[in-house]
C-alpha cells in the first residue's frame, strides 16, 4: 500500500483574540475565543461535560522549512543553544500544528471562551478534542529544564499556572507557596529551574502543599517531598538550605 504523500486540511473554525502579533503574545497565551463554523455546531454537543480543551491550529504565519531552532529562553545563541524542533514547542515546524491545552471559561453559540491561547487573532484551529484526566494527566513525567524565564513576572505566572492546574483553584496559600518558589528560583538560581528539588512542606497547610507539588513535581513517593510541624517551606539545594515562613492570608 503506497503512503500518503499529502494531507487534506480544513479550519473548523478561527481563534478570535486580541493579540495579533507574535511579539505581543505573553508567554502563557492571553484570554481568547474559538470561534467554531456554523457547519460544525452539531460537534459541540455535550461539550460542557469537559473543564478542558485541547485546542489544535495551523500555524499558518510559522516556517515550516527550519528543524532546528534557539528555544525562548536560552541565552545561548550558538550550537549548544540549539534544539530539534521535535523537543520543543517553536511554531516552527515541517507541519506547524500548534497544540494548547485551555480552560473552558464559557460558552456562547459558536464560540468557545479559553482560559489562555497562545495563538494569534484569527488562526485556523483544525480540531478540538476534550482534556481527560484519567487518560491525559502524566503526573510522573519530567522535562530536562530549557532555558529560563525572561523576568520574575514571567516566572511568577508559570508557576501560578502550574500550581493552580494541580490544586484546581487560585487561593491565599496557594499565593505563598508561588511566593516562596519565585523567590528561591529568582534569588539563588537567577531564574532558571534546579536539576532536583528537595523540599519540606508543612503537615497543616493542604492547600499549599499541593500548590509545592504541582509547581516542583516533588512527592512523597519519589522521596523528595517531606512533612514538617510549623509554619515554613524549606528547600535544601547544593548543600543549603532556605527557609520561607509562611504567615496566613485572609481570602
Amino acid at each position: 500500500m503506497a503512503e500518503p504523500t499529502e494531507f487534506r486540511l480544513r479550519p473548523i473554525g478561527y481563534v478570535r483574540s486580541a493579540v495579533g502579533e507574535r511579539k505581543s503574545m505573553p508567554p502563557l497565551g492571553t484570554i481568547a475565543d474559538v470561534e467554531l463554523l456554523p457547519e460544525f455546531a452539531a460537534g459541540l454537543l455535550r461539550i460542557e461535560k469537559h473543564s478542558h480543551l485541547w485546542v489544535m491550529a495551523w500555524l499558518d504565519q510559522a516556517e515550516r522549512e527550519v528543524l532546528q531552532v534557539t528555544p525562548r529562553g536560552v541565552s545561548d545563541r550558538g550550537p549548544a543553544g540549539l534544539h530539534g524542533v521535535f523537543a520543543v514547542r517553536s511554531p516552527a515546524r515541517p507541519n506547524p500544528i500548534g497544540l494548547t491545552l485551555t480552560r473552558i471559561l464559557g460558552l456562547d453559540g459558536l464560540r468557545i471562551r479559553c482560559e489562555r491561547l497562545d495563538f494569534l487573532d484569527g488562526t485556523p484551529v483544525i480540531d478540538l478534542k476534550p482534556y481527560f484526566v484519567t487518560r491525559d494527566a502524566a503526573l510522573a513525567a519530567n522535562n530536562a529544564p530549557i532555558g529560563r524565564p525572561l523576568n520574575r513576572e514571567a516566572l511568577r505566572d508559570a508557576l501560578t499556572l502550574q500550581a493552580a492546574n494541580f490544586h484546581g483553584e487560585l487561593c491565599p496559600d496557594l499565593a505563598l507557596a508561588v511566593e516562596a518558589i519565585e523567590r528561591f528560583r529568582a534569588e539563588q538560581l537567577e531564574l532558571a529551574e534546579p536539576d532536583a528539588w528537595e523540599i519540606t512542606v508543612p503537615l497543616a497547610w493542604p492547600c499549599l502543599v499541593d500548590a509545592v507539588m504541582g509547581m516542583t513535581r516533588a512527592t512523597p513517593g519519589k522521596g523528595n517531598l517531606h512533612f514538617a510541624v510549623g509554619d515554613e517551606i524549606v528547600i535544601h539545594h547544593g548543600g543549603g538550605r532556605w527557609s520561607y515562613p509562611l504567615t496566613r492570608r485572609q481570602p
